[in-house]
């Protein structure tokens, strides 16, 4: 299938003074030949419970395509368990392989959308759990993404988590369910350069109670993120 034209990423951005801000991709993984939709047990992976959500993430999968993608669903208790509790439950090598998405408002922009990656409403962070996100440098990798002439000021830039009813407006998933696949409106996405050392990650999976699976080189050239120093 013919590969949509990306957006060029920043270039990385280095004073002798400055830390880095950006990071490139991973070479995209090549999608098999055979490829007709990725597998599940629904008894061992959904724990017998398929849902009209799951079915419906299962054909984007397929037709974006996401190789790499695998949904699980984790038992009541998770979210109240530690995160070497998580870990096991899904079977990550380490804590670290569990990330978080966050839809983030700048409650000073002018945008009225989101189709201006360089001055968006809202933003979609996907960050680890044992990470913590440091806004002074989501705003630098926001304002870097335009060039000194036309840079937001840092009075046009306060980012705040999104409420619930934005964010359940947004993804078109309820509250603690957001996953990147197949959201209601396309939000830029910037990514904590951290992932980059991981084969693969879990994120949110449409359902409270469902993680999604996804390859870092999946992950970027389907939703062609922004990759960042997050903190």
């Amino acid at each position: 299938k013919k590969q949509k034209q990306k957006q060029k990423q920043p270039a990385a951005k280095k004073k002798k003074s400055e830390a880095r801000i950006y990071y490139d991709a991973p070479p995209p993984e090549p999608i098999p030949g055979d490829f007709k939709g990725i597998e599940v047990d629904v008894e061992k992976d959904l724990m017998g419970k398929d849902t009209d959500v799951q079915k419906r993430l299962r054909e984007l999968c397929k037709t974006i395509p996401i190789p790499s993608a695998k949904f699980k669903r984790a038992p009541p208790h998770y979210y109240d368990s530690p995160l070497e509790i998580r870990r096991d439950i899904l079977g990550a090598p380490h804590i670290d392989y569990l990330c978080k998405t966050m839809i983030m408002r700048n409650t000073k922009s002018k945008a009225k959308d989101c189709s201006d990656r360089t001055d968006s409403k809202y933003y979609m962070v996907v960050i680890q759990y044992t990470a913590k996100m440091n806004k002074e440098k989501l705003m630098k990798i926001i304002r870097g993404l335009r060039t000194d002439e036309t840079k937001l000021s840092k009075k046009l830039i306060n980012m705040r988590v999104a409420s619930m009813e934005e964010g359940v407006a947004l993804s078109g998933f309820g509250h603690n369910a957001v996953t990147p696949v197949g959201m209601t409106v396309k939000i830029p996405m910037i990514v904590s350069h951290r992932v980059l050392q991981l084969p693969y990650i879990w994120l949110g999976g449409g359902e409270v109670d469902v993680k999604l699976k996804i390859s870092i080189p999946d992950l970027c050239r389907v939703f062609d993120p922004i990759i960042g120093d997050l903190g």
